[in-house]
């Protein structure tokens, strides 16, 4: 029969009350899929090819680089009126007798009679006959002119390259998940499989994860007693190593200005000039931000047709006259920064063995409790090489 005042059994007749007096008898309805909402992306560490592109068997991993001739040099203190010693400090065996200088500023032509020592050229001033000998300041850049001899000169040998050796360390990244005996036979709301698979899932996607922030502002440490070694990322080598390694990578910051095209062209330029087309960055890692700054650089070029049902404009990739840049927008960068990489130069690798990214089953069930238990363990390295063709832009303004 239908309840009444003293036998509760409708729910919220006629307005909301009397409440059920057996509500906590009701058998429950709940969702069969549980929510995650947690970020564990891996785009940027697909995109450099993923932690296995080589094997290595030494906890310091290190690369050879040649040394970085170029038909353009920088002198390092200024050249006074007929002085005949050059100094291009570091850079003077890359020049051998008969190299031909040029100063666009000065007009001057120079000829390189010798290498004087690792840090200057002695030079022939006034080389052509017809330039001014003027005073060169440190700010001129000096042009491979060409290179002459006489007929009868004797054989000049040119000092040898320095090849550089790079390096990095390895990092061990390693955890443990286990769960009792009871927790593994509780049936659970939302799971698919056992609460030990769920975790394991989970932890092996947040160490990617890790592994994707490692090669990005890892800071290269050889480790201590209290403090593991790690391996450097693109915030070390690009932009905090800078010449302590083989090269300089190209490093601009913006002191809070608004982020412009002007100031990416002027970054692809400086590495134009630095290693050449073929071997300069092709991708900007960019932030939110700097991905909507870029798009909006030629939002204006938008144009809707009259039955369009979808606008607006996402730019991927751009024409540039250095090439075709690809844009790639990743949640790891700090918001005010993008970095120019080169992505045959960057590549990350794992310790022989047991070094490749992988769960463990240990032995089962636990020797020390009523667990059952599984662990990750990587041992992983990062290699960024070729620095003078990648760089960064930093510290734009997040709100202009």
């Amino acid at each position: 029969m239908a309840g009444s005042a003293t036998a509760l059994r409708p729910a919220g007749y006629p307005s909301g009350y009397p409440a059920e007096i057996d509500a906590n008898v009701k058998i429950r309805w709940v969702d069969n899929l549980l929510v995650n909402m947690s970020e564990r992306s891996t785009d940027l560490l697909k995109f450099i090819g993923g932690p296995s592109q080589f094997t290595f068997d030494n906890p310091k991993v290190e690369w050879v680089e040649d040394d970085q001739w170029g038909r353009r040099l920088t002198i390092s203190s200024t050249c006074t009126v007929s002085n005949t010693a050059l100094v291009v400090t570091g850079q003077a065996h890359r020049y051998p007798k008969g190299t031909l200088l040029y100063n666009p500023r000065t007009g001057e032509v120079v000829y390189v009679s010798a290498q004087a020592d690792a840090n200057t050229l002695t030079i022939v001033r006034d080389a052509d006959g017809q330039s001014n000998d003027a005073q060169m300041e440190t700010t001129d850049e000096l042009l491979v002119q060409g290179q002459v001899m006489h007929e009868t000169d004797s054989w000049a040998f040119r000092a040898n390259a320095i090849f550089q050796l790079p390096y990095n360390y390895a990092q061990v990244q390693h955890v443990g998940v286990h769960v009792t005996f009871r927790r593994q036979a509780t049936a659970l709301y939302g799971l698919r499989g056992t609460d030990l698979d769920y975790i394991s899932a989970n932890t092996v996607a947040e160490q990617f994860v890790a592994m994707e922030m490692s090669a990005v502002h890892g800071r290269r440490y050889v480790g201590a007693s209290t403090k593991p070694a790690q391996t450097g990322g693109f915030r070390f080598f690009i932009k905090d190593a800078g010449s302590s390694e083989s090269g300089s990578a190209i490093t601009s910051s913006l002191s809070s200005a608004a982020l412009t095209l002007k100031d990416i062209n002027d970054d692809l330029q400086e590495m134009f000039y630095s290693v050449g087309p073929e071997k300069m960055a092709n991708t900007l890692l960019v932030s939110a931000w700097a991905k909507r700054k870029i798009s909006g650089f030629w939002s204006s070029t938008e144009r809707l047709g009259p039955l369009a049902g979808t606008a607006g404009i996402a730019i991927d990739r751009f024409r540039t006259d250095f090439g075709d840049v690809n844009v790639l927008m990743h949640i790891a960068l700090a918001k005010n920064e993008m970095y120019f990489i080169n992505r045959d130069s960057v590549k990350m690798g794992h310790f022989a063995g047991l070094g490749r990214p992988h769960l463990l089953q240990l032995a089962a069930p636990s020797a020390t409790g009523p667990r059952v238990e599984r662990a990750f363990y990587a041992d992983v390295a990062l290699m960024v090489k070729g620095l003078e063709g990648m760089g960064i832009l930093h510290t734009f303004s997040v709100t202009s």
